[in-house]
């Protein structure tokens, strides 16, 4: 390859990438949404299933600025009680409880990468696990 060919490169390269960080820095809303979920527990391992078998949204619009991480679906939203920017990644965490009568409360984390908006999302109960993969966009 030509050496101006990869230095133009390199630079479309750099800019697309400073650009698409600017949109995914923690500060701007996100809506995300999941290609694939897995379920896991000690029984059967981990298993592919989609968000309308768990009873989930399959998208989720992040807002930052007032601290809600809200599915698309309609239900009602999350807090997000912690975030960082660390290594190229938005990280979110919180704890969520259901149903105060019941054993439903969870732990649930998620990252999205600053480069590409990719997107992981896991949540913790009790004997059971769930990983979401997907991406996000600026709203």
């Amino acid at each position: 390859m030509h050496r101006c060919a990869i230095i133009f490169l390199l630079t479309v390269t750099a800019v697309a990438q400073t650009h698409a960080a600017q949109y995914f820095d923690g500060r701007r809303p996100l809506l995300c949404t999941v290609v694939q979920m897995f379920e896991c527990d000690l029984s059967y391992g981990c298993l592919q299933v989609t968000p309308d078998e768990l009873g989930a949204s399959n998208a989720w619009a992040i807002d930052f600025k007032r601290k809600q991480f809200t599915p698309a679906n309609g239900g009602p939203p999350n807090s997000i009680e912690h975030t960082e920017v660390l290594d190229g990644k938005i990280f979110m965490t919180s704890i969520q409880d259901g149903n105060p009568a019941a054993s439903d409360g969870v732990a649930w984390s998620a990252s999205v990468n600053a480069a590409d908006g990719m997107m992981t999302l896991m949540v913790a109960g009790e004997g059971v696990g769930f990983v979401g993969l997907g991406s996000c966009v600026p709203r």
